[in-house]
Order: C-alpha cells, then sequence, then structure tokens
C-alpha cells in the first residue's frame, strides 16, 4: 500500500495505481504505476476485484478537486525477485514511502478506500468479485 500524509496531516494507506496510457494494457499499466509509485517491479497475477469511485466534491491540499468517477480493477500481486518496496520516482501527492500491511491486523489501519479494506478482511471464499460504488474520504 501507498503510505500517504495529506496536507491536514492524516495518515492513510491507498493501493498503488492509476490509469492507462493510450495503447497500454491494464497489466503493462499496472507495473509501470507501481514502479513509478513503490520503486519496486511487480509479477501481476489474476483479477481480485473491481469497483467505482465516486466523489462530490473533495480537497487535496487546499484545493478542489473536480468531481470524479472511475471503475478501478485491482489485481492480486506480488514484488518480482529482489524487488524492494519504497518510494517510486512519481509518488502521489502526499505519499511518504510503501508499505506491506499484515492482513490479520488492517482494521488497525486507515485504508482507503474503506470498502476494500474491508473487503480484504473478508473470507476468501466469500469474497464478491464486484464492490460497487466506494467513495473518498473528504479531506480538510
Amino acid at each position: 500500500m501507498n503510505h500517504v500524509v495529506s496536507a491536514a496531516g492524516q495518515d492513510f494507506y491507498t493501493p498503488p495505481g492509476g490509469g492507462q496510457e493510450h495503447g497500454e494494457n491494464q497489466v503493462s499499466a499496472l507495473i509501470r504505476e507501481c514502479y513509478e509509485e513503490i520503486g519496486a517491479l511487480v509479477e501481476v497475477h489474476q483479477v481480485a476485484s473491481v469497483f467505482e469511485v465516486m466523489t462530490d466534491r473533495s480537497f487535496r491540499d487546499g484545493s478542489p478537486v473536480p468531481l470524479f468517477h472511475q471503475v478501478n480493477i485491482a489485481y492480486w500481486c506480488g514484488l518480482a525477485p529482489g524487488e524492494t518496496p519504497g518510494v517510486g520516482s512519481d509518488p502521489d501527492s502526499g505519499q511518504v514511502g510503501s508499505a506491506w500491511l499484515p492482513l490479520d491486523r488492517l482494521d488497525r489501519y486507515d485504508v482507503r478506500p474503506l470498502e476494500l479494506a474491508r473487503w480484504l478482511l473478508t473470507d476468501p471464499s466469500d469474497r464478491p468479485l464486484g464492490l460497487g460504488v466506494t467513495g473518498v474520504r473528504r479531506e480538510s
């Protein structure tokens, strides 16, 4: 997970990832995004979950962020042999590091979106593929 500290001092974790570049497939985009954000190559396995992020108005660093609605496809990944996560060459805004969070203690961390954290805590044999619409918490 990306370890983020907001301008307001909120400490939280988000999965690495981002948008695809034109002509790039999903797996290549995820490998690139992880390298840019955590500075490590990953091996992409299978689709883990699909969820939507829909916001009204949110603020980052005091600046308004336009309304948005996106569909996210989360994959199970692992570090490529010999790789160590840290901060990559193009981290997310406020990202101060990366961390492998223990699933058995995930509820002790502020993971966003919250619905993804709850999903990860669910019995794997009972996890749905789709999480529906998730929200982004407001920052002030």
